[in-house]
């Protein structure tokens, strides 16, 4: 609390700054067109501003002489003497020097801002244009698309989500750092609002990234937030919008007919299949059909009753019924208020904003309030200076919505698909779960609580709500005792706050079905109830925080012929995470009571008597310390504006690696050189080709996996069933040489502009090499283990990226075009462990939770499969090979198979991708349509899988197609229905190669509608200018090369959703 009252006084106190006098003007060319961007430097001194998008400019001067300097890329600086107080506002027209850049592009670092021309490194930024062109409430969503070598991967575990050039590790942190306004961010990426970013700068290679260390291996994204003016007059900013998507769709996914569902059922319990389940004594839950089916049998309803019955089922289809009870179409609103301003001496910057999304679940949806404050004051002159920020996030998550296959009608059994939740009349009905109906009949009788399942009521009867809080309070100090000089303090505290609340009241099922499981009948019939009525109350809290201080000393100066920059400075981290979870059983929200349990004494659960359980117990709790030290240095020298040498070093130290001193830091470095060869005497394409720059980068990044350490340790399981005492099993034998993971990086580059910028771009070829990665080796088993983790893989990846605009028409109507285009190879290199065959077959394509398993020469990410032979033309049986002759024996095809023997299609992730954007103006109006396209990969199929069919589970809608008589196998691939399950035929089948396609197709992304006013228009109406715009996102595909499959390549369990947005920005 301190803290916080110490940040409010300085922010309030640097808020109070005396305003002093300004000088205003403005930076045009020769045609009167704004330069935005220019560079107004008072010379003799450090003191200086930049143009805004009007090209004005305002500064704080005292009266007297001065000189003052402007300077545009591409133009001729011209420098003035004035006598301040200057009359009016002074103009400075500057005059093209052959060259007509768009403006000078400054790169963030997140340490320092660099001049595009003068970086030796790999950049892409996004300017606020950009940034804004999407409408969605996720910061990094706005890089999809329009960001070289950025892309977002649709197959593989949710911590993978991003790759900047490639995956650089095997089971180590995949996500790229990300930077907010200087300081690395700890919190949910979420907690950003969009509304709030001016910029956003990717660092691809080691002279842009290695600045970072361990953290910069998988690439960094620097984020910087919107600041005041200083000099600038108080403007006010409203952004407003609401995004309305497309409604779910439950019929993408192919599955099998209800009649064919219900025509299984009944084959399967005339084989008798269902006899087991019937005469369980833990009385598990039958489908209705084979309910029906029994009540036949046994005579107690006639055959012509159950056929009207079984034909009633046949109708009703419950994915029509999800769609109407629990479906919605989403919609999102968003509405961001910021004012900003400044004067001589100080600028300022406050935002708001608020989120509501209403999710396509019913029940679900999103709140989120950001706050934000960012202050610069100047003082001793602009010696001293002072920044402050704050940023608070509080927001709330309902989650209480029930989707499509949520619902089972036992742990192990699918919901049937002719269940329904309302009668004829309307009414909500119960539905069959985990009991059948006769047992819960029986249960009732005996005096237990009600016993059946009501969809549509029980969703009213739990809620599961997150909420979190997130706050960061940046400080920074500058003094600059000589030109060029600047010492700085700087420090972050950032604290995040969690707690799901999951609450299923004494009405619920959850709460029902877990007091009756413990109920206890005596002989005389009177119950006891180990678990007391009421409602059951889930909780879990997670926190973290962290401090970030840094001490950096800057020095700039310029010369004749050449230019310096350097910065070093020292970091210290320390970051703490804590969580705590409970349950809390007969819990009463009204007056706030529990009631003790015991969870030690197993218990005869009413379901079945002869089994005993503990009461389960959610109590937990943990937490997590992370230290680091870090040591860095930058430093870049230009020559005569044609040759720039840049160097950077770091050292990070972690509590994480290593036992001795010496081996808990590792350093890292990178060089890089460029050439702007269009300044030399002799390059002789000057008229046409003004600007021609090579760039050369080499150096180390890093990255670290906190999941091993270079001590044993130990993971805390559950209680033991068998003694109620605590577990834990090693995870991590002793590892004293553990290193931290490095990535090798050369980085070759290119950029070009012809005159008037009429077609400019780069292109640049980088090789990546993945150095002591974390991997796994076999280990003796006289050791206690056979498997050893530790500094053993490597990987080895280059590629190319290239981006290109073009002005096609400057003139009335304009039109521009701005595309690039990805490539990417992949593989690893050393890895000694070989995994089963059916684990690269499976996991090729990775999982939400796992990654592929390795294998030397390929890419991480890789499709597999078992070479087809085709369908037995007599008995509908898949064909694979054994000897080099087609075969039915799969268990040979199987067994003999060897990672080498297997066919191997390609990557699973493109190799190819990239993104043309065409832009079209005229007076107010603008469009911007951007199609995206994807390359050099493949994916598997879903089909039929008989071992579900033939378990009464349904399947795929491959089904109907599947081979039911000779000749069939010309027009399907589909296996003919087996007598009986046969695990090894359908593991052939299922990743065989007949299943697997390219997934190379082109879609149209987005497109971008507005209409912008200005409020000189409008004499009396005190709206600065406003833009109204329409955005339109997920449009469909354009072309694939999978044209027999109706899925998207990328998206395979759920249908890529469509959605339009309306807004209006205005600026007072």
């Amino acid at each position: 609390m301190k803290r916080y009252i110490l940040f409010a006084h300085l922010f309030l106190w640097a808020s109070g700054a005396i305003a002093q006098e300004t000088l205003t003007g403005s930076v045009i060319d020769a045609q009167g067109t704004p330069l935005f961007g220019a560079t107004v430097q008072i010379v003799g001194s450090n003191k200086g501003t930049v143009t805004d998008e009007k090209g004005e400019f305002s500064l704080g001067l005292a009266p007297g002489d001065h000189q003052l300097s402007v300077s545009y890329l591409g133009y001729v600086e011209q420098v003035k003497k004035i006598t301040f107080p200057f009359p009016g506002q002074l103009k400075f027209i500057l005059e093209p020097d052959g060259l007509d850049m768009d403006a000078v592009e400054v790169v963030s670092t997140g340490y320092q801002q660099v001049a595009k021309e003068r970086a030796t490194g790999s950049f892409v930024q996004l300017d606020s244009a950009l940034v804004n062109r999407p409408v969605n409430t996720g910061v990094l969503d706005r890089l999809a698309d329009v960001t070289p070598g950025l892309v977002f991967n649709r197959t593989g575990p949710d911590s993978d989500a991003i790759s900047i050039r490639g995956r650089s590790t095997l089971f180590s942190n995949t996500q790229p750092l990300i930077v907010v306004d200087g300081f690395p961010y700890d919190g949910p990426i979420e907690s950003i609002n969009p509304n709030d970013v001016a910029t956003i700068n990717v660092l691809r290679d080691a002279a842009a990234a290695s600045i970072w260390g361990v953290r910069a291996g998988n690439g960094v994204i620097v984020i910087t937030t919107k600041s005041g003016k200083m000099g600038g007059e108080m403007k006010v900013s409203l952004n407003s919008n609401v995004t309305i998507g497309e409604r779910f769709d439950p019929y993408y996914l192919p599955i099998m007919e209800v009649g064919d569902f219900i025509d299984m059922e009944q084959y399967l319990f005339e084989k008798g299949f269902y006899v087991s389940k019937e005469n369980t004594a833990r009385k598990t839950a039958l489908s209705p059909v084979v309910e029906t089916l029994i009540a036949e049998r046994d005579g107690a309803i006639s055959p012509e009753e159950a056929g009207l019955i079984i034909e009633d089922f046949r109708q009703q289809d419950v994915r029509e019924d999800f769609l109407r009870e629990f479906y919605r179409r989403p919609v999102n609103q968003q509405y961001a208020l910021n004012i900003s301003g400044g004067d001589a001496s100080q600028d300022y910057y406050l935002s708001a904003g608020w989120d509501r999304n209403l999710e396509r679940n019913v029940g679900e949806g999103l709140e989120r309030m950001t706050i934000g404050g960012k202050h610069h004051l100047d003082m001793a002159g602009g010696k001293l200076q002072l920044n402050t920020g704050i940023y608070y996030v509080k927001s709330k998550n309902d989650r209480n919505g029930l989707a499509y296959g949520d619902i089972k009608q036992t742990a192990n059994d699918v919901l049937p698909p002719y269940t329904r939740f309302r009668d004829g009349n309307g009414n909500p009905v119960p539905i069959i779960r985990d009991y059948r109906m006769g047992f819960l009949e029986t249960a009732h009788d005996e005096g237990l609580l009600d016993w059946t399942y009501v969809p549509l009521e029980d969703v009213s009867e739990r809620t599961n709500t997150l909420t979190g809080s997130d706050i960061r309070l940046n400080a920074g100090l500058d003094y600059s005792p000589l030109k060029g000089l600047k010492v700085g303090l700087s420090y972050q505290y950032w604290s995040n706050q969690q707690e799901v609340t999951q609450h299923y009241s004494a009405d619920s099922y959850f709460a029902r079905d877990l007091i009756n499981q413990y109920t206890q009948v005596a002989e005389s019939g009177q119950l006891t109830r180990i678990i007391p009525l009421g409602g059951i109350l889930d909780r879990s809290q997670m926190s973290a925080d962290s401090h970030h201080g840094r001490a950096q000393i800057s020095y700039a100066a310029k010369w004749e012929n050449g230019e310096w920059t350097s910065i070093a400075g020292a970091e210290i981290k320390s970051q703490k995470s804590r969580s705590m979870g409970n349950r809390f059983y007969g819990y009463n929200e009204r007056v706030g009571s529990i009631a003790q349990m015991d969870y030690v004494t197993p218990y005869p659960v009413y379901y079945y008597p002869s089994a005993r359980l503990r009461i389960p117990n959610l109590d937990n709790i943990g937490g997590t310390a992370d230290r680091f030290v870090s040591y860095y240095l930058n430093s870049a020298y230009t020559y005569r504006k044609k040759y720039t040498l840049s160097a950077s070093a770091r050292k990070d130290a972690s509590n994480l690696f290593g036992v001795d001193a010496n081996q808990k830091g590792v350093p890292l470095w990178s060089t890089g050189f460029a050439w702007t060869v269009s300044e030399e005497e002799f390059y002789p394409a000057a008229n046409w080709l003004p600007y021609v720059k090579l760039r050369f980068s080499y150096g180390y990044n890093g990255n670290i996996d906190k999941g091993i350490s270079a001590y044993t340790t130990a993971l805390r399981r559950n209680n033991s069933t068998i003694t109620g005492l605590p577990t834990a099993i090693i995870v991590n034998p002793p590892n004293p040489s553990l290193r931290w993971e490095r990535i090798k990086i050369v980085n070759t580059g290119l950029d070009w502009a012809t005159r008037n910028d009429r077609f400019s771009g780069s292109i640049e070829y980088y090789i990546k090499h993945g150095l002591d990665l974390i991997g796994d080796i076999p280990y003796p088993p006289s050791t206690g283990i056979d498997e050893f983790r530790g500094n053993t893989a490597d990987t080895r990846t280059h590629g190319i990226d290239a981006s290109f605009s073009t002005q096609v028409l400057d003139k009335g109507v304009k039109w521009s075009v701005n595309n690039f285009h990805s490539w990417v190879k992949e593989e690893v290199g050393n890895y000694e462990l070989e995994g089963p065959v059916n684990q690269y077959l499976s996991r090729g394509m990775g999982s939400q939770q796992d990654a592929p398993i390795p294998l030397s020469g390929r890419p991480l990410y890789a499709i597999y499969s078992y070479e087809w032979a085709g369908l037995d033309p007599q008995t509908g049986d898949p064909m694979g090979f054994v000897d080099g002759e087609p075969s039915t024996d799969y268990r040979s095809i199987i067994t003999e198979a060897s990672p080498e023997s297997l066919t191997y299609h390609g990557p699973s992730r493109p190799s190819h991708f990239g993104a043309i954007r065409n832009n079209f103006s005229w007076k107010g109006f603008n469009l911007s349509l951007n199609i995206s396209y994807r390359l050099g990969y493949y994916y598997r199929k879903e089909s039929l899988r008989y071992e579900t069919v033939l378990s009464g589970q349904g399947g795929h809608g491959d089904f109907a197609q599947r081979w039911k008589k000779p000749g069939d196998e010309r027009f399907t691939h589909v296996p003919s229905l087996p007598d009986r399950m046969d695990v090894n035929r359908d593991n052939f089948y299922s990743y065989s190669s007949i299943l697997v396609e390219r997934g190379d197709h082109v879609r149209l992304q987005d497109v971008r509608l507005g209409y912008s006013l200005y409020g000189k228009r409008f004499s009396g109406i005190p709206i600065g200018q406003a833009e109204i715009y329409m955005y339109a996102n997920n449009l469909g595909i354009i072309w694939k090369a999978a044209k027999d499959d109706p899925l998207d390549p990328d998206f395979r369990n759920a249908k890529p959703l469509g959605s339009i947005a309306l807004g209006i920005r205005m600026e007072l």
